[in-house]
C-alpha cells in the first residue's frame, strides 16, 4: 500500500518513535472517509471532527492539503474509477500530529443488511466522543459478535441504554419520527450528519429492553451508507430498503 507521511509518498512501512505516546499507547486521532469512484466524500465534516478532537487534546496539526493529497494517493494505489476506504491518521508525537493518509479497495454492497450483538461488555469514557486510535474494546466487542454469528455489536451503558454499535452510528425509527440514542458516550457519526439534511432526528433514551418498540433500525457510517438492522439480538425487524437507499446516495454522495 501506498501512503502519504510528511511531504512524500511512501510503500509498505510506517515508522513511528518507540518512545512518543502514539506508539507506547495508540495516543492519536483517525478518520475513515469514502472515494466514491470519483470523489472523495464529506472530507470537510470529517476534517471538522478531527480537528475538534486535536484542539481538545491540544495537538498541533501539520496539515497537507487533504483533497490533493487524498487524489495522489488514490491514484498511486489504482483506485481512480473504484470504490476505497480512505483512511487519515493523526498520531501524535510530542504534541504534533504529522497526518497518515492511505487508501485501499472496499467492496460496498449495496442492500445490505446487518445484524446485531448487544456487547455483554461495558466501556464508558469521554473519549468516546473522539475517532480515537486506541479502540481495542471496539475491535473486541466486534469479533466477539461476528464469533456469534452476528455482522457487529451493540454498546450500551451500564443502565441498558443503547450508545452505538461497534462501526457505526444507530437511528431508530417509530412511524416518521426518527431517533439517535441521547448520549454522550458516542462519536457523533459524520453519515449521520449528513441524514440529517434529508430527516428530521430527535434524541431520545432508549434502553436496550425497549428497541422492539421501534419499526425500523439503521446503522449509518462513511463506507456503508445506510444499513437497514434486522436484528439487535434475538429481536427482529423488518429491512426498510427504501430509506436506506435514498440517504445512502447522499452519504456516498452518488446514485446506487
Amino acid at each position: 500500500m501506498i501512503y502519504f507521511r510528511n511531504g512524500e509518498l511512501n510503500e509498505n512501512e510506517v515508522r513511528l518513535d518507540l518512545t512518543q505516546p502514539a506508539f507506547r499507547t495508540g495516543c492519536g486521532f483517525f478518520e475513515t472517509l469514502c472515494w466514491n469512484g470519483g470523489k472523495i466524500c464529506h472530507l470537510d465534516l470529517h476534517l471538522e471532527r478531527a480537528r475538534k478532537s486535536l484542539a481538545e487534546f491540544s495537538v498541533v496539526e501539520e496539515a497537507p492539503d487533504y483533497e490533493s493529497v487524498i487524489r495522489e494517493v488514490i491514484d498511486a494505489n489504482g483506485l481512480i474509477n473504484k470504490f476505497a476506504r480512505v483512511n487519515i491518521f493523526f498520531p501524535v508525537e510530542q504534541g504534533i500530529t504529522s497526518p497518515i493518509i492511505c487508501a485501499a479497495a472496499f467492496d460496498y454492497i449495496p442492500q445490505r443488511i446487518w445484524t446485531l450483538k448487544p456487547c455483554p461488555n461495558i466501556f464508558l469514557s469521554p473519549l468516546m466522543a473522539h475517532k480515537s486510535t486506541n479502540r481495542m474494546n471496539y475491535l473486541n466487542a466486534w469479533e466477539d459478535a461476528k464469533n456469534s454469528g452476528f455482522d457487529d455489536a451493540l454498546l450500551q451503558d451500564f443502565a441498558g441504554n443503547v450508545l452505538e454499535s461497534s462501526f457505526a452510528s444507530l437511528l431508530f425509527r417509530s412511524g416518521d419520527a426518527f431517533f439517535e440514542p441521547q448520549t454522550e458516550y458516542k462519536l457523533p457519526g459524520t453519515a449521520q450528519q449528513v441524514a440529517a439534511r434529508y430527516i428530521k432526528i430527535d434524541s431520545a433514551e432508549i434502553k436496550l429492553m425497549d428497541v422492539d418498540k421501534f419499526d425500523y433500525v439503521y446503522a449509518l457510517n462513511s463506507l456503508g451508507g445506510m444499513i437497514p438492522v434486522t436484528a439487535i439480538g434475538e429481536v427482529e425487524f423488518e429491512a426498510d430498503f427504501r430509506t436506506s437507499e435514498e440517504l445512502s446516495e447522499k452519504i456516498l454522495d452518488f446514485r446506487l
